[in-house]
């Protein structure tokens, strides 16, 4: 059985006990300490994937897969499913393998886009437009816009 996990204005989905969900979602962090917190804002934390690989859950492997199946017509292994995080350099499943921005950042050596002289770029903007696309909640795209943001104002770039 699932239990739904409301962080902020994120619900999540998952099967772990509350001290597992305490230690992946420690929320209390700046959004520029916290390891979860991509290139471009986004927590990957609240992330299917994520969570399927964080927890080993092959149940939440195969809710990703079925919504893959569904959505966009195609087929994947769930055995597949696995992402440790935008930051981390083991192999990523789905749009995360191809993200722009990541390699974007990390071309440019940069930490996150908040510290980027391009920062709001069309990169970034057609990324978290794709996100939405690809099934992330449209609040969860508005935390990675407010993240960028405070990282920027913590640093005093804004």
């Amino acid at each position: 059985m699932l239990d739904l996990v409301s962080i902020g204005s994120i619900s999540i989905r998952t099967r772990t006990d509350q001290r597992k969900r305490d230690r992946i979602f420690n929320m209390d962090k700046k959004p520029e300490l916290d390891p979860h917190i991509a290139y471009c804002g986004l927590n990957c934390a609240g992330c299917d994937v994520f969570q399927a690989t964080a927890y080993d859950d092959d149940g939440l492997r195969q809710d990703y897969a079925d919504k893959v199946k569904l959505h966009w017509k195609i087929e994947i292994d769930p055995a597949g499913v696995s992402c440790y995080g935008c930051r981390d350099e083991r192999p990523k499943t789905g749009f995360c393998a191809t993200c722009e921005v990541r390699a974007c950042t990390k071309e440019r050596g940069l930490e996150n886009c908040a510290t980027c002289e391009d920062y709001g770029c069309e990169k970034l903007q057609r990324v978290h437009a794709a996100m939405i696309n690809v099934g992330k909640s449209v609040d969860g795209v508005a935390w990675a816009s407010i993240n960028l943001e405070e990282i920027r104002r913590n640093k005093g770039l804004a």
